[in-house]
């Protein structure tokens, strides 16, 4: 299955490092993480700020990156895609909409809590869902 992780929950999964439930379930390969350049490139710059440096040292980042590029599928954002209440999450939307992610994971209410936007990427088979949400789904509970 395909998820697509926003930017916040990608900084909190590097913060954990191996211990993230997400990473654990991306390691064990229970899902594939699409990306697209765009994220890579919102990540990038959100790990380099110093405020982040203090919770994320530069090598667990560049860790972190390095299994990224590995591991991780990669899209061109989809031109024509259901757009967010907060223009800067449509990215996010555009690469799940791309990949034809079953999930886009993430902890930002400009997208998993505007009902309109929930309902058109339903229409297109991906859920919107909190990083708890999906990992109960994902255990089947």
């Amino acid at each position: 299955m395909e998820v697509v992780i926003d930017t916040n929950t990608l900084i909190r999964m590097a913060s954990h490092g191996l211990d993230a439930p997400l990473f654990d379930a991306w390691h064990k390969r229970q899902s594939d993480v699409v990306f697209s350049k765009e994220i890579i490139a919102e990540l990038e710059d959100v790990l380099n700020r110093p405020t982040i440096q203090r919770f994320i040292p530069r090598r667990r980042s560049q860790r972190f990156l390095a299994y990224i590029q590995k591991r991780a599928l990669f899209v061109e954002l989809a031109a024509e895609f259901p757009h967010c209440r907060d223009a800067k999450d449509d990215m996010v939307i555009a690469t799940a909409v791309a990949a034809q992610a079953s999930y886009l994971i993430t902890a930002d209410k400009d997208l998993y809590d505007d009902p309109d936007l929930l309902h058109a990427m339903r229409q297109l088979g991906t859920r919107i869902v909190p990083p708890a949400e999906f990992l109960r789904r994902a255990r089947g509970d």
